[in-house]
């Protein structure tokens, strides 16, 4: 027993030695772990910090430069101007109505009937000489571009200075390589000529529309182009079969107007 109680007190301390060498390794192993992590994390944070000085450098850098270009500026360098956008401002434009120009009173009635007026005063030029300048005028409109056939001046009186003309042109609503959308358009210009001053008339206006079709039809101003006839009750749109018709018509006569006023240095 003596001997047995000898051995155990023997062995004791190796065993407790045995045990502490043995815990040892794994106590380390988690140190340096913790250690690595601390400065992976404080290589990391240094990283970032040098990076974030490189930035603001180049950025101050940048600065540096652009005052220098800014304040000494160099004949024969290339500069890259500011940009400066403009200020922006609410928006004023109205949608205007597209029959603006079309709606009511630009198609003029005399007496219920459909007449359009020009009415200039011309100094320095007698009523023999108007007469003669407006007659060329007219004869020339009667073999433009627009004429269908038939049109002319039919009456002339010399001692009153008065032209009688009658059209026949072609107004055309749309063309392209299929297909051609026109009318007939017929009217009489009718020109007084007097010292110092032009009165002409555009009237008795007919349209003759897809002859020799089913479709076709033919009516006169007052049918078709007049306000009563081609705008809706309110007054602020064109009835949709009468509206290319008055559109196209009003151009034609200012077209016309404008182009007698033009030959004869009307301002």
């Amino acid at each position: 027993m003596k001997h047995l109680l000898f051995s155990i007190l023997f062995l004791l301390p190796w065993s407790v030695n045995a045990q502490t060498v043995g815990t040892v390794p794994a106590t380390q192993v988690e140190i340096l772990k913790a250690e690595a992590a601390k400065k992976a994390k404080e290589a990391k944070e240094a990283a970032e910090k040098a990076k974030q000085a490189a930035e603001e450098a180049l950025k101050a850098a940048e600065a540096a430069e652009q005052a220098t270009q800014t304040s000494q500026p160099q004949k024969d360098s290339w500069t890259i101007p500011q940009q400066t956008k403009p200020e922006q401002k609410p928006s004023t434009t109205k949608n205007n109505n597209p029959y603006e120009g079309y709606l009511a009173g630009a198609v003029p009635e005399k007496d219920g009937k459909v007449v359009f007026e020009l009415k200039e005063p011309i100094s320095d030029i007698n009523a023999n000489e108007l007469y003669k300048r407006v007659y060329a005028i007219l004869d020339r409109l009667a073999h433009d571009d627009h004429q269908a056939g038939n049109s002319r001046i039919v009456l002339v009186n010399e001692a009153e200075h008065t032209i009688a003309a009658r059209y026949e042109e072609w107004l055309v609503f749309s063309q392209n390589i299929l297909s051609l959308d026109r009318t007939k358009f017929n009217y009489t210009i009718v020109a007084k000529c007097n010292n110092g001053i032009l009165d002409l008339t555009l009237s008795r206006i007919n349209y003759s529309y897809e002859e020799n079709r089913p479709s076709g039809f033919k009516a006169n101003a007052e049918e078709l182009i007049s306000d009563k006839a081609s705008l809706n009750k309110n007054g602020t749109k064109l009835q949709r079969m009468n509206a290319k018709f008055r559109i196209k018509t009003i151009d034609r006569v200012h077209e016309i107007f404008n182009q007698i006023k033009q030959e004869l240095n009307i301002k």
